[in-house]
């Protein structure tokens, strides 16, 4: 196993898939994302289905998104600020050890019989917070821990880290709903934040003075902005993603879907769940083994038109099998478009900058979930469930198709 990526910049042949996990740092930071994104993933699940439980209603779901919301667009720039001037490590094991407390605070809350709806609005809040500073940190690393010319692959294998989270922690998290007490089922999953804590201390990142900084002002929580906005094709992928997805952001509706119109329960709500990080998981692997994709602005248009039609069939779905395909081509769709999308922010975003502009990706990307969870849960309670992702649905394709004409569709990065 190589040890020093710059020492390895030798490979100019096709890179095999798994050729950046070669690197013994680049492992524990896939480690630690593996973990880390699960233990995320799952207590999502169970805070969604736990809200509806207790309160039955499509308004509170998607009062869930805006508290998840609110710190990402809030403090997004602050979090990435914190990347690019502190000590990385220090801050993964802040936040993580963060993330593990207020699971366990959730489970000592409901064993005890006093949760309140506003006790996992806070605790996603919360949670938010502490993973807008997380993630963009973790990301961040990335080009430290592999040779340049690896760098793609690294993207690509982080992805599928994600995309297994998502039906691995999504599934945990509804058959720990199905198989034990929801209060036990929130202590599970503070248990996966462990092995991520482990990986953390043994990776090692590089020093605060190894690393090209520029000087703090106050006008660096503007940094990550300015360089985003002087890359027009990022500025439109990741609006593009913002408003597709978000309009057609379909999850926080699923206990609805599981309940009043599929009747699978909790066990079926765990397998809906999951099911798009079937097809991400199935892209990932695709581009993995195929490699570097010429157009990359054409296969990212295609994916959100075929996100914005998957969508709109699973809105009047009364079958669950056909559900789950229909869950898992969403999944397919949204993991090719946002490897198009990582893998030219890493090429072209400087070190000094990298936290920042991560920073801002993330606001775009994780806000298109918070924000798309309070509007479709508000157009669910005045159009219901189906209604809702129809609307959604228009909105993608009519936008993809207008952006069809620009360079986007001429792009490859």
């Amino acid at each position: 196993m190589a040890d020093d990526p710059a020492d390895n910049d030798e490979t100019r042949a096709p890179l095999k898939p798994w050729a950046s996990l070669r690197y013994r740092d680049y492992n524990f930071l896939f480690l630690l994302s593996l973990f880390a994104t699960t233990a995320q993933q799952m207590r999502l699940t169970q805070n969604l289905y736990q809200v509806y439980e207790l309160s039955g209603s499509a308004f509170l779901l998607g009062l869930t998104g805006l508290a998840q919301g609110v710190p990402i667009f809030a403090l997004g720039l602050f979090g990435g600020t914190l990347a690019d001037f502190l000590d990385r490590k220090k801050i993964l094991l802040i936040t993580i050890f963060g993330n593990l407390l207020v699971a366990i605070t959730l489970g000592i809350l409901t064993v005890t019989e006093v949760i309140q709806v506003w006790h996992i609005l806070a605790g996603t809040a919360l949670t938010s917070a502490l993973n807008i500073v997380l993630n963009p940190t973790r990301m961040a690393l990335i080009s430290h821990l592999v040779p340049r010319s690896h760098l793609t692959n690294a993207v690509a294998l982080n992805s599928s880290v994600s995309q297994g989270s998502h039906f691995i922690g999504p599934m945990l998290g509804g058959l720990s709903l199905a198989w034990m007490s929801t209060g036990n089922a929130y202590l599970f999953n503070a248990l996966f934040y462990l092995p991520a804590a482990v990986a953390i201390v043994l990776l090692r990142a590089p020093a605060i003075a190894t690393m090209v900084r520029e000087k703090f002002t106050s006008a660096s929580f503007l940094g990550g902005i300015k360089f985003l906005l002087s890359e027009p094709i990022i500025v439109t992928l990741v609006l593009l993603d913002f408003i597709v997805v978000g309009f057609g952001y379909y999850r926080p509706l699923l206990p609805i879907f599981a309940k009043d119109i599929l009747f699978v329960g909790p066990a079926g709500f765990g397998m809906l769940s999951s099911a798009p990080a079937i097809g991400g998981v199935i892209g990932t692997v695709t581009l993995l083994t195929i490699g570097d994709v010429k157009s990359k602005g054409l296969l990212a248009l295609w994916s959100f038109l075929a996100y914005a039609t998957a969508l709109g069939i699973f809105a009047v779905s009364t079958s669950f099998t056909l559900s789950l395909v229909l869950l898992s081509t969403l999944g397919l769709a949204n993991s090719l478009q946002a490897i198009m999308r990582q893998t030219s922010f890493h090429l072209l975003t400087p070190d000094h900058v990298r936290g920042r502009a991560f920073s801002v990706f993330n606001m775009f990307s994780q806000g298109a979930n918070s924000a798309g969870a309070t509007e479709v849960g508000l157009m669910a309670a005045l159009l219901g469930a189906p209604g809702s992702l129809l609307f959604g649905c228009a909105v993608g394709a009519v936008l993809t198709l207008g952006c069809w004409v620009t360079e986007l569709r001429n792009r490859a990065t």
